[in-house]
């Protein structure tokens, strides 16, 4: 079976789409994390790269976006594409902001979409409380971390960010920490915080987004709670 083909889009090199890089969490496996995602990309006709970060991103946040410039550099170049849009996993989100805000990134990024990311700190954090992981003090609530990523200019005026989160997340505490202001926050009510990478309405929901398909930015919406998860 052929995959789906999509309407063409400026931007997006030799097949009309831009390159979609995936952007993983905490302890994220390149062969096993994006796995079932990735295949749903590419059967719709996405051209698909994933970005390993340094240290499986235990440590600094900040490291792992500039890895993460590297490989959209890189992307870029042997795409021929002129923008890629991000889709990122709990804390891969905020290294995708913080690559967005303070190493150039909006020039470069098209469209952010953060799955139960914990835009605003998670108490989580405190609950592992390991010394060598850099990263739990930069996602623990009021960190210096977030206040950078969420002071002035949080959300570039050239670049959309569609934030997808749940009230039983588990992970993200508490879940409206994973809505962020100024993006197109989507509630979806029956998900924990791995749900996101496997359940097939979801995935339909961020398919759309990268097909400019979704609503604009600003906006709040609850995905249709009469749907069985899939």
């Amino acid at each position: 079976m052929e995959p789906r083909k999509g309407p063409a889009r400026r931007g997006g090199g030799r097949s009309g789409r831009r390159p979609v890089l995936l952007v993983h969490g905490i302890g994220g496996q390149r062969h096993l994390y994006w796995n079932l995602f990735k295949r749903r990309l590419v059967g719709d006709g996405f051209r698909v790269h994933e970005v390993v970060l340094p240290y499986a991103l235990f440590g600094d946040i900040r490291i792992a976006a500039r890895r993460l410039a590297e490989k959209v550099e890189a992307t870029l170049a042997g795409d021929r594409a002129d923008k890629v849009d991000l889709v990122c996993h709990s804390a891969g989100g905020l290294v995708a902001r913080y690559y967005l805000k303070y190493l150039k990134g909006d020039r470069h990024v098209s469209h952010l979409v953060t799955l139960g990311t914990p835009h605003q700190g998670t108490y989580f954090s405190y609950a592992l409380g390991l010394p060598f992981m850099g990263i739990l003090k930069q996602t623990r609530p009021g960190s210096h971390f977030l206040n950078e990523v969420n002071g002035p200019g949080a959300v570039p005026h050239n670049v959309r960010i569609t934030s997808l989160w749940s009230p039983i997340d588990g992970v993200v505490l508490p879940p409206e920490n994973a809505i962020l202001a100024g993006a197109h926050n989507v509630k979806v009510p029956w998900l924990t915080h791995w749900g996101f990478l496997w359940n097939s309405h979801v995935y339909g929901l961020i398919r759309d987004a990268l097909l400019d398909h979704a609503a604009r930015p600003t906006s709040q919406r609850t995905l249709d709670q009469t749907r069985a998860p899939a």
